[in-house]
């Protein structure tokens, strides 16, 4: 006979934010989760299948959050399907929205903040990737994972097909188990997944284009300066000088990376500010949506206001009065 290992699978619908953080930390790891504003909106959905080591969990959390984490000493990479979040550990930062998928580094605790997210979550142990990293010639001692991101939107996409075959493997209303030789299969698909999706110690060589080899932590650095500076006027030299590449291998590492340039990326983390100021701003006090947009560099209102409807297809007057 054929060894099978059961799918387990969960539902669960709550408002009370004090059961969800105890659900979510005996399912993860310790955390901490505060409501940014009005709690009375809040509501936390989730549909899991675990089998075996793997887990695939799908979550809604109506509600802005604030969460921090103990250290994960597994590998969690989160799919986004609506919002957005942002997520710090340790010196690292980056932010993910609608089709981008972003990897938990391991053994860091985290600080992140959610916009009304709904999220697949991909739970395995970390020693099913370092193994297999291992026949790539890195020892467990050497392995770590470089970036929470994926090294180009391609292999964005890859992962987010991974996780959609996933999810439709253990999902079905028939599937109460699955053979043993197929989950390892699967298992070991979805660390090689990773392991060529997210930048890591296995990849010899980081961003190729045109200009020549482009190293992930000059990306890093530059990101790391547009952050720092995201409200002040800077130029593309300066985040090149920052980043120590040349403008033309500043703007093709961003392509490949980010299917972006600096600048516009520049212009989408201000965009990202303003909409926060304008979710948080009190209109009586004499906020206005010129004055957010001038804080975070939008001279032009009708310019400002164009990029605001297609990012989050709503005039910024309407999220400054609701």
């Amino acid at each position: 006979m054929v060894t099978a290992v059961p799918v387990a699978r969960g539902a669960m619908h709550s408002r009370d934010l004090d059961e969800v953080q105890e659900l979510m930390s005996q399912r993860y790891v310790e955390h901490r989760t505060r409501v940014m504003g009005s709690a009375d909106g809040f509501v936390f959905r989730s549909v899991s299948a675990v089998a075996g080591p793997l887990t695939v969990d799908q979550l809604t959390y109506q509600a802005c959050l604030a969460m921090g984490t103990q250290p994960f000493a597994s590998l969690l990479v989160v799919s986004v399907l609506d919002g957005r979040f942002e997520v710090t550990a340790g010196r690292q930062h980056a932010r993910a929205g609608r089709g981008e998928a972003l990897l938990y580094p391991p053994d860091v605790g985290l600080e992140v903040v959610m916009d009304r997210m709904t999220h697949q979550v991909l739970h395995l142990p970390l020693s099913t990737v370092t193994r297999l990293a291992a026949r790539a010639g890195v020892a467990e001692a050497d392995f770590r994972f470089e970036a929470m991101t994926a090294t180009t939107p391609a292999g964005n996409r890859q992962w987010l097909a991974t996780v959609a075959y996933l999810t439709r493997l253990l999902s079905g209303s028939d599937q109460t188990a699955i053979p043993a030789l197929l989950l390892d299969a699967v298992i070991d698909t979805t660390a090689t997944a990773a392991l060529s999706a997210f930048p890591n110690t296995t990849m010899t060589l980081g961003y190729t284009p045109g200009p020549g080899r482009i190293a992930p932590a000059a990306i890093r650095r530059a990101v790391a300066y547009i952050d720092a500076h995201v409200a002040e006027t800077i130029t593309l030299d300066q985040i090149a000088t920052a980043a120590g590449l040349s403008p033309r291998a500043l703007q093709a590492g961003f392509r490949r990376h980010y299917d972006t340039t600096p600048i516009g990326y520049l212009r989408k983390v201000r965009l990202e500010h303003a909409h926060r100021d304008l979710q948080t701003a009190d209109p009586t006090t004499g906020a206005t949506v010129a004055g957010i947009a001038r804080r975070w560099g939008f001279a032009d209102h009708s310019r400002f206001t164009a990029a605001y409807r297609t990012a989050y297809g709503r005039p910024p007057s309407h999220t400054l009065r609701t």
